[in-house]
């Protein structure tokens, strides 16, 4: 097993991987698959210093990614804030993979500059959920029917993970 940050020649299989989760329907609001082509100005973009794309190799094959994307890019205030994104290959998922991979990316949090880890979730993706939860991620909010997949309204939860002791002027109850 091996985590590293992602190279030009990972981008085809990162786009296999995220292309298997579509008809779940559980793991991302794109309905058909995308292309290498359509996904290489998202990943030159990538910064392995702030924002990484890293992959999970097991057994010289790319069976997993993880990538920090800026919330409200562009918007200084927002920088220390990042969305988390995490993709398992089918075969893979279940044991244990996608909890390295995040585990890993709290602790880098700090060196890459990050003090706020998002993650958007469908409601009816429990494994996901579960995963970031046990990661002492929170909800701090739901977007009520915000999706529709095949036809059925999905709601979006979102969970934080603070990594610095906040001074917070809201709290979830006040929703």
């Amino acid at each position: 097993m091996r985590i590293r940050d992602a190279e030009d020649a990972d981008l085809p299989a990162i786009v296999t991987i995220y292309n298997a989760a579509i008809p779940g329907r559980l793991a991302t609001a794109d309905t058909a698959p995308v292309t290498v082509e359509s996904r290489q100005a998202w990943f030159a973009a990538r910064d392995p210093q702030r924002r990484p794309i890293r992959v999970l190799e097991l057994e010289g094959e790319i069976q997993g990614w993880i990538s920090l994307k800026s919330f409200y890019e562009g918007r200084p205030a927002y920088d220390a804030t990042a969305e988390v994104s995490l993709y398992l290959a089918p075969t893979v998922q279940g044991q244990g993979w996608g909890g390295q991979l995040l585990d890993g990316l709290i602790a880098d949090a700090p060196r890459l500059g990050v003090e706020v880890l998002l993650g958007f979730l469908f409601a009816h993706n429990e494994p996901s959920q579960r995963l970031f939860r046990r990661r002492r991620f929170a909800e701090v909010g739901c977007l009520p029917a915000i999706a529709r997949l095949d036809g059925i309204p999905r709601d979006l939860v979102i969970l934080q993970r603070t990594l610095v002791d906040p001074q917070p002027t809201c709290s979830s109850s006040s929703w």
